[in-house]
Parts: C-alpha cells; structure tokens; sequence
C-alpha cells in the first residue's frame, strides 16, 4: 500500500489487544514486526483461529464490511504494526490492482483454511459419536449378559 499522511505505526506489548471482538473500528493492519493472534471467545475456551507475522495483514472483513470485529487480536511478543483507515484502503486497493488481487487472495485462503478446519471439527464430531454409540452398546451388552 502506498503511504499517506493517514498511515500510522502502532507498537503493542506482549499481550496487548489490537482490538476486540465486537468493537466498531474500521482499520486495515498489516504486521511490521512480531505476531498477531486472532482469537476466538468460546463459553469456556479461546481459541486461536489465526496468526499473523510480517508482511500479513488483518481487519479487512470488518473494514470492508463495515461490521464489528469477529474476533480479537493480541500482540504476541513486542509487535509493530501499520494501521490504515478506510479511506486510504480503499483508495489504494482502486490505485493498485495487485493489491485487490492479493487482498482477495488472502480472503480465500482463509476461507479455506476454515472449510478445512470444519471439515476438521465435522469428521472429529462424527467419529466422537460413533465412540459413544460402541461404548453405550457395550455397557448395555454388559448389562443384559
């Protein structure tokens, strides 16, 4: 992306959150130096369903959809990262056509990475079922013989 006046350098802690699941921001980060998780709140559990390292960028659903955050990034380690508004996202996405191309390409390989992860969690569900099923047939067998 070309920088403009807008383009801001942010520096996190270990720990620290870029942003919040649920938050209204509308910023495109790209990762200058460290790590980025993005994690997802569970009833009991966090997951992280992503991370970030130099040169990748993150937040563009919320900005392009005008949505809040799905999730929520921390800084792993010392991190710097580059924060662009809406605005100059969208005029460098209309300035450079490889940078829509690899914002796109970017999209679809999470969604990959995301059917493969479902596929995951659907054969682990399947086969957790079947384990209960041979378990319960073998308590009843026990019980009856």
């Amino acid at each position: 992306m070309d920088h403009s006046p807008s383009d801001l350098i942010r520096a996190f802690e270990d720990g620290e959150m870029v942003f919040h699941e649920g938050d209204d921001d509308a910023f495109l980060y790209v990762v200058v130096s460290g790590k980025v998780d993005i994690r997802k709140e569970g009833g009991l559990v966090t997951t992280t369903i992503a991370s970030f390292t130099a040169g990748d960028m993150f937040g563009e659903l919320a900005l392009i959809e005008q949505r809040p955050r799905s999730a929520t990034a921390v800084a792993v380690g010392a991190t710097e990262v580059e924060v662009y508004d809406r605005v100059t996202f969208l005029d460098s996405l209309r300035e450079d056509p490889e940078l829509a191309l690899r914002v796109i390409e970017s999209l679809a390989g999470r969604l990959r990475e995301t059917t493969d992860r479902l596929q995951e969690v659907c054969t682990q569900y399947v086969l957790d079922r079947a384990d209960m099923a041979l378990i319960e047939r073998a308590v009843l067998a026990s019980e009856i013989g």
